[in-house]
């Protein structure tokens, strides 16, 4: 094989070559093609916006009716005279029944401390006309 050697061997040429004083004016003659106006920026969400604005309002109506729930409904205590009149008006509930569902602690509120001597009875005794009505029942 013959020696091979860069150095010595001539070069091929490219077929391009720059005019002189090309890059010289390369920047302004660039810079005149480009439009004098900005063009306008538009975000890549920008159609997203609604979207993300309507999902965030669900979202916040969906917790805020819990929340508006647990705060415009209290318990109401049933009233005392209510209970009275739903348990006279349906007569289906007997005594007995009433009574089995009764606990220690209900019955503790029911219990009345009447602290009457026996003068004080004596004397609404003397003064009552119909004792006797009152023995009956």
């Amino acid at each position: 094989m013959k020696p091979f050697k860069l150095d010595n061997e001539p070069k091929i040429t490219s077929g391009f070559t720059t005019p002189e004083g090309y890059f010289d004016s390369f920047n302004a003659k660039i810079l005149r093609q480009l439009p004098s106006e900005k063009p306008k920026v538009i975000s890549i969400f920008s159609r997203k916006k609604t979207w993300y604005y309507t999902a965030a309002a669900v979202v916040v109506m969906m917790l805020s009716i819990p929340v508006f729930n647990t705060f415009k409904t209290s318990p109401e205590e049933i009233d005392a005279i209510a209970l009275e009149d739903y348990l006279n008006n349906h007569t289906t509930i007997s005594n007995d029944e009433i009574a089995n569902f009764l606990d220690k602690e209900d019955l503790d509120k029911m219990k009345l401390e009447l602290n009457l001597q026996d003068e004080a009875m004596e004397e609404i005794l003397l003064n009552n006309a119909d004792l006797e009505q009152y023995l009956i029942d």
